[in-house]
């Protein structure tokens, strides 16, 4: 039996063959009614909400052909089989092109009268499965906080979720078959999606963007998923798009990178003030100092001078994520490269090392931030010199590339194992070992060059074995006079 019984309608004038059905359909779990002629038939549709409908083809008043179009017209997901006796097997063709889903010959056999029932009851549980899965699935996306955009092949939308209709102003009226463009003003959406239903499905790589809705005094900044979407059997029918609000993640990233620089700047004026008179003391302009004394003060000099490093390092971390980094122009490397290399290279020869700068000729520029990139090499040349022993050396040069230029510092210094060269970029993470235990740092520099690397479209990798040295290879895309007017 059925876990959830149908209820099937026999229409037919003979009352012997409306009882033959409900002996042999009842016994089988069905709820079966009966009506004598097309008319009643229509109203039993009604009152009963029918499964499944047998039809006599042969019937006075209202014959099968004249019910089946009234009812299929009335209700166009309602199943029948008709039953034919008398008229020919092309009667039961022209009602299958009507729509009835089988029918049965008279005289029929109970077996086969089981047969084709259950065989057309299958359809409709499928159809009614469906059904319950189509409404589930609207009714979740419905009632999900994101935002949810499905267009078709053509780029139409043919779903807009509640939470992306109040987002885009549509919440009293429908945008289902306006183009994307047209429903939503987000040209990188529009675009992504565009470029999704424009291309072979395995060619596809889902993509993300960020966007802002709403006005300048209350932004609404939203994470956007665009990917394909693909029907049951594996073909692409459209794309869609899922919309995150990350509003109040940006909110909480502005404050801590305010509180963040004004706790920066509040530490480094003060401590700056006392590494001063630290020096001072140190170049023995207040008075001769023991051996004892010097190397105390020293040692509490290189502390404070940590904390106004750290203190520095935070401060540019908050401009880089704020996006405040200065002006995008044609930025050439050479001079930034030679002054990096001159101001490191006091510190080199102090420990013996050999700081060699090796530039192609005609270097071309890059589009980018000077003062920025200035900092990554000024960070990169840097940690080079104080990670490599005495006597060791150092290696800066830069070379062009098709689209670009690749920028590397290497050093014979103390390398890195597998797993800190997976760390090494992370915030405030630092090797700490028997040999790098008593350098100074912050832990924040290699993290800021990979921002800044990054935000200007590049990349920055890093090569390094253990007691071998690393280089760091930085590379930059090559920029435009037609940039500069961006």
């Amino acid at each position: 039996m059925p876990d959830t019984p149908y209820r099937i309608l026999v229409v037919d004038d003979e009352e012997r063959l409306r009882q033959v059905c409900r002996r042999v359909l009842e016994p089988l779990g069905h709820l079966v009614s009966e009506a004598n002629n097309g008319h009643q038939g229509l109203e039993a549709i009604e009152r009963d909400n029918p499964d499944l409908v047998l039809v006599d083809l042969m019937m006075p008043v209202m014959d099968g052909m004249e019910f089946l179009g009234a009812a299929r017209e009335r209700h166009p997901d309602l199943s029948f089989v008709v039953i034919t006796g008398y008229a020919t097997l092309e009667k039961a063709v022209e009602a299958m092109k009507e729509g009835a889903d089988d029918f049965l010959a008279k005289p029929f056999k109970p077996q086969e009268l089981r047969l084709v029932v259950d065989r057309v009851l299958k359809k409709v549980r499928t159809i009614q499965d469906m059904a319950i899965e189509k409404s589930r699935t609207r009714v979740l996306v419905n009632s999900m906080t994101n935002g949810v955009l499905v267009v078709d092949a053509d780029g139409q939308v043919a779903l807009m979720n509640p939470s992306l209709a109040r987002l885009t102003g549509w919440e009293n009226s429908d945008p289902s078959g306006l183009h994307v463009s047209q429903a939503i003003p987000c040209p990188e959406v529009a675009g992504a999606l565009e470029s999704i239903i424009s291309s072979q499905l395995d060619d596809i790589q889902p993509t993300d963007c960020q966007i802002i809705l709403g006005s300048d005094e209350d932004p609404v900044h939203l994470q956007v998923h665009c990917a394909p979407f693909v029907d049951g059997r594996g073909h692409m029918v459209g794309a869609l798009a899922v919309f995150d609000d990350i509003t109040a993640l940006k909110r909480l990233d502005q404050l801590k990178s305010e509180v963040v620089s004004m706790v920066a700047h509040e530490i480094a004026s003060p401590l700056s003030s006392v590494l001063s008179q630290l020096q001072t003391i140190l170049k023995g302009v207040a008075g001769d100092l023991t051996d004892k004394q010097r190397h105390l003060i020293g040692r509490g000099a290189a502390r404070v001078e940590g904390i106004i490093n750290l203190s520095k390092d935070l401060l540019d971390l908050a401009k880089i994520e704020a996006g405040t980094l200065g002006e995008m122009e044609l930025v050439d490397l050479a001079p930034l490269l030679r002054e990096a290399v001159d101001i490191n290279a006091a510190k080199a020869e102090e420990k013996g090392q050999g700081l060699e700068l090796r530039l192609d000729e005609n270097l071309p520029p890059v589009f980018g931030v000077g003062r920025a990139l200035w900092e990554v090499f000024m960070n990169l040349i840097s940690n080079a010199v104080k990670y490599t022993p005495d006597h060791g050396s150092i290696t800066v040069s830069a070379h062009s590339l098709v689209g670009g230029v690749e920028v590397s510092v290497a050093d014979t210094g103390f390398g890195l194992s597998p797993a800190d060269q997976e760390r090494v970029f992370q915030r405030f993470y630092r090797v700490k070992d028997a040999q790098t235990r008593q350098i100074v740092g912050t832990g924040l520099g290699l993290p800021i060059v990979k921002k800044v690397v990054e935000d200007h479209g590049g990349s920055v990798a890093l090569v390094s074995q253990p007691g071998q040295g690393s280089t760091f290879k930085v590379i930059l895309p090559l920029g435009s006079a037609g940039e500069t007017d961006q």
